[in-house]
Formats: structure tokens, C-alpha cells, sequence
């Protein structure tokens, strides 16, 4: 039994007229006519009395259209329940953050979101891993690398320029340096594996490979600890430094050889029919957040 076939019942007993209803619903004479036809067959009972002027409903008719009709309300209040929860963020939200991402810009607010949204849980992996956001379940990560093409659906959060930077400390005792050539020079701090650091010169793009450091790690927290305490000079994330270089505890230098391939920090999660509300409406508070641009990026001169 279709439920176009039921709607189209309750209209010719509203409407008193098979053509009316018929018209209605784009139907000829006829086509309303065999529709209403099939119901009756289907059910195996009569439920309307033709006369050459106006019909009626018969007994059978007049209780079909009382269960109908409940049926039909009983199912609108089912479509306006499902799509209340569709757009109501609720459930398990699963993070996947990058360690000083989720520490400096991402904890420091879920309180907030929560207030906002307390129906929503949320579940933190908190690691320097590229995860596979599919096959690990994950609803959503927070990336800062140059995405490559993917079937990912990314939204930006902000810029994520870099720069080369050193403690007060050391500035002091080794001196600034103006070139990539004065690199040779300088001690550099590095993690596993070394790194290369690409600069925008005058000519283009130069590497610097990192391939001596004073001393090397195994996280980027590592290698900003470094800095911190006058180890030597690193390249960080703005996002990870903005307060240290407007405090004074890092210093930035070699400004006129910008870090190149730096791309921005996105929100990335699988793509879907729907996207559930639990991640958009995360996504869209941080945005607000964060601003245009966002505050590492102008906050810290």
C-alpha cells in the first residue's frame, strides 16, 4: 500500500470529489479513478459510493479514513522527531589532534562547546599520527600539513605559517643569522626524521637540510622545548609559537626568507550524504573562535 495512494484517499473524502483530488495530484480522470480502484482491491473493500454528482464514503471508507488519517499524523510527528535529532548535535564526537594543536587552540574551548552542546561526547586521540580517519573510526582531525587530494572534506580553521626562531638566550651568544648561507653556522635543532627546511629567496625556493643538529628528538614538541631553553634555532608552526613571540621568550629571524610550502590548518572528516551536526557545529564554533584570520596569525607582533 503506497502512502501517495493513502494521502490521495483522504483528499477525495476531504474534497467530496474524485476529479478534485485527482487534479491534485496531476492525475486524469481516470488515472484517480484506477488508483482508487487498486486501494479498494488491495483491501478488499469499498470505500467510496459513486453517484453521477458526488461520492460518499461507505462504512468501510468512513473507518478507513479515521486509521488514515491517524496513521498519517502518527508519521509526520515521526519525520519532525528524526529531523529534530538530525539537526540537534548529539552523540560521540571521536578527534583525532595534533598534540600542541589540541593542547593550545582546541581544549582550552570544549567547555564552552559543551555548555553549548552538552549532549555531545567527545572522545580525544591526542597524537602526532596521521590517522586514517575511515578505517579508525575517527569523525573528524585537525590537520596543519598541505592536504594531499583526497575524498576528505576539508574546512580551514586559519593560516599556518612558519618561521624560523631562537630563544633571546641564544641570539645572544651566536648572533642573528641573515641567509640560508649562515645556516652552516648555526646550531640547529632537529627531530626524527631530519628535517629539511625550504625558504622563499630571492631566486626561488632553497633547501636547507638539517643534517648535523646540536640535538634531535622525536616530536616537534621536542624540538620547540629546544628552543625554548637555547638549544638552538627550529621552525615552528605560528599556531605553536604566536604567544612566545610576542612575549619575547622566542625571537624570529631571517623574516625576508619566509618559510615556503606551508599550507593551513584544517578540519578534515569523511565525506557524507550528511554530515552529522555533532561535527559542523564544532567546526563552525571553533571558526568563530579562531577569527579571520585567526588570532596566532595576528596576535603576536
Amino acid at each position: 500500500m503506497r502512502l501517495d495512494d493513502l494521502k490521495f484517499f483522504v483528499r477525495v473524502a476531504e474534497l467530496g470529489s474524485l476529479s478534485a483530488a485527482g487534479r491534485e495530484f496531476g492525475l486524469s480522470p481516470s488515472a484517480a479513478s484506477s488508483r482508487l480502484s487498486n486501494l479498494e482491491k488491495e483491501l478488499g473493500s469499498q470505500l467510496v459510493a459513486r453517484t453521477t454528482r458526488r461520492i460518499g464514503l461507505t462504512e468501510a471508507g468512513q473507518v478507513f479514513l479515521r486509521h488514515t488519517c491517524n496513521a498519517l499524523g502518527e508519521m509526520d510527528r515521526a519525520r519532525a522527531l528524526i529531523d529534530a535529532a538530525e539537526d540537534t548535535p548529539r552523540g560521540t564526537l571521536k578527534l583525532s589532534l595534533n598534540v600542541f594543536f589540541g593542547r593550545k587552540h582546541i581544549l582550552p574551548y570544549l567547555a564552552e562547546y559543551r555548555q553549548l552542546y552538552p549532549d555531545v561526547r567527545i572522545e580525544v586521540d591526542m597524537s602526532d599520527r596521521m590517522v586514517d580517519l575511515v578505517q579508525e573510526g575517527y569523525d573528524m582531525a585537525i590537520r596543519g600539513a598541505p592536504l594531499p587530494d583526497s575524498s576528505l572534506i576539508a574546512r580551514k580553521l586559519g593560516g599556518n605559517p612558519r618561521v624560523l626562531c631562537a630563544s633571546p638566550a641564544y641570539i645572544a651568544r651566536k648572533g642573528v643569522p641573515k641567509t640560508t648561507d649562515d645556516l652552516r653556522n648555526h646550531d640547529c635543532v632537529g627531530f626524527d626524521p631530519m628535517p629539511v627546511w625550504y625558504f622563499e629567496g630571492p631566486e626561488g625556493e632553497i633547501a636547507h637540510h638539517v643534517e648535523d643538529p646540536v640535538v634531535s628528538g622525536d616530536s616537534g614538541d621536542f624540538a620547540y622545548d629546544a628552543a625554548i631553553h637555547g638549544l638552538g634555532l627550529t621552525v615552528k608552526s605560528l599556531a605553536h609559537v604566536w604567544e612566545d613571540l610576542r612575549d619575547g621568550r622566542l625571537v624570529a629571524v631571517m623574516e625576508n626568507y619566509p618559510i615556503a610550502r606551508v599550507g593551513n590548518i584544517y578540519a578534515v572528516y569523511p565525506p557524507a550524504k550528511f554530515i552529522p551536526p555533532k561535527v559542523t557545529s564544532l567546526v563552525d564554533f571553533l571558526i568563530a573562535k579562531y577569527g579571520r584570520p585567526a588570532y596566532w596569525e595576528a596576535d603576536y607582533r
